[in-house]
């Protein structure tokens, strides 16, 4: 009960702040200015899309934003307690400092998953009132639902190293900025050391897990990177890196000094 209670505080000192609900007001316009255009330019070319195809569209759009708020606020709820000396306060309460890290962490998990959350209902609900649901489509609730949640580990793995970062550093910037960077280029790096066995280990080679669905509108034709790779393994490389992660941060959490 006491986590719980730690997991509750981190939730309402995110959502008292502004930015916040900025976000999840820039989710909703982007829904909503999306919709309005994609109807004028889909009349206007004679074609059709029903409310579920919409959605799609709008989670491949919007879901790397969701991404980047994932990361800032990662890297957002340690380094803003440094900065503000709130810390103190947080560790003078008689939970231990492991678990006031770990309620940090649920509860960014937790704001990743309402953000999904407003997307996917925003969504749904502006595609049904301004595309309907008798338009033919190839996209099921299915490949909606599997494409998220294909999206979550690899997600889960960017917006971890952004938390370690800055229990780290207690650096903002360097822990969004190096997070963000690593996401982007660590196709390009895996594709450079593809011809080494051991390049299957790296995190980057595995957090694409829509390879792995034999659906092609899901995986758009595309391989595993190496020959022999599996889901199991994929997640289990990505959890391993994960654990990894949280158990330094919480090493490096735990004894340092706060002053």
């Amino acid at each position: 009960m006491r986590f719980l209670r730690l997991v509750q505080n981190e939730l309402m000192k995110i959502h008292s702040k502004r930015n916040s609900w900025f976000y999840y007001l820039f989710l909703v316009m982007g829904v909503i200015a999306s919709a309005i255009l994609m109807k004028y330019l889909i009349s206007a070319a004679g074609e059709a899309i029903n409310f579920v195809e919409f959605s799609h569209y709008m989670k491949m759009a919007l879901a790397p934003f969701i991404t980047i708020f994932a990361v800032v606020m990662g890297a957002q709820t340690i380094t803003e307690e440094f900065k503000d000396g709130t810390i103190k306060q947080l560790l003078i309460r008689p939970a231990s400092r492991t678990a006031v890290l770990l309620s940090k962490y649920v509860s960014i998990i937790l704001i990743v998953l309402i953000a999904y959350a407003v997307l996917l209902f925003v969504s749904l609900l502006t595609g049904v009132v301004l595309f309907g649901t008798s338009s033919p489509g190839d996209v099921s609730f299915a490949i909606l639902y599997k494409k998220i949640l294909y999206d979550l580990p690899g997600m889960m793995f960017i917006m971890t190293l952004s938390f370690f970062l800055a229990v780290t550093f207690r650096g903002i910037g360097l822990a969004i900025s190096v997070a963000i960077i690593a996401n982007f280029i660590g196709g390009l790096l895996v594709t450079m050391l593809s011809k080494y066995a051991w390049a299957k280990y790296i995190i980057f080679a595995n957090t694409d897990l829509t390879v792995y669905d034999p659906d092609p509108l899901i995986s758009s034709g595309m391989q595993p990177p190496f020959a022999g790779m599996t889901l199991g393994f994929s997640l289990s490389v990505i959890l391993a890196y994960i654990a990894v992660l949280l158990i330094v941060a919480n090493l490096i959490f735990v004894k340092r000094d706060i002053r």
